[in-house]
């Protein structure tokens, strides 16, 4: 059995329509696919629920030691932009408060090699040792064109919950 599936959502809605053919149900055709709930939309930009990585962050090419773990966010915008080049970045937030008093940590979208940067990918933001706690929620914003919380607001935001 021969399945095609054009799907920009990821493996989520992929895995539902493979389980949907091996049990032998009609596929759905899909024609455009939204977050399916690992998301935020807003406008032409996407976050994708943060992954929480125990790798090592070094802090933004500062020449100290210390190394951070954090999260990795997946992000999806217009076609044409490159994030690196136009300064985007993605701050982590105490819940619902996108303020610079409660922002954990940030790191630019793209901070190496902007000629390769596209309108999707994944950034590394480092949350801080000191960071994030057990269970709480936390919210992720990501900016544009260098703005900050005092000149703009996010083009989109999503909301992350500490596994642990």
């Amino acid at each position: 059995m021969a399945l095609a599936v054009v799907c920009s959502a990821g493996a989520v809605l992929g895995t539902q329509l493979l389980v949907s053919a091996a049990q032998g149900r009609e596929t759905p055709r899909v024609e455009e696919a939204g977050p399916a709930g690992v998301g935020e939309w807003e406008g032409a930009f996407m976050l994708y629920e943060p992954v929480w990585t125990t790798a090592h962050i070094y802090q933004k090419g500062l020449n100290i030691p210390e190394a951070d773990t954090g999260l990795v966010v997946s992000y999806v915008g217009p076609a044409a932009r490159n994030p690196g080049k136009q300064g985007d970045w993605i701050g982590i937030y105490e819940h619902g408060r996108i303020d610079k008093a409660h922002r954990k940590d940030w790191d630019w979208v793209c901070p190496n090699e902007h000629a390769r940067c596209m309108s999707f990918g994944s950034a590394i933001v480092p949350a801080g040792n000191d960071g994030l706690e057990s269970g709480k929620k936390y919210t992720i914003a990501y900016w544009l064109d260098d703005a900050s919380e005092s000149s703009g607001t996010p083009a989109v935001t999503v909301d992350y919950v500490v596994p642990w």
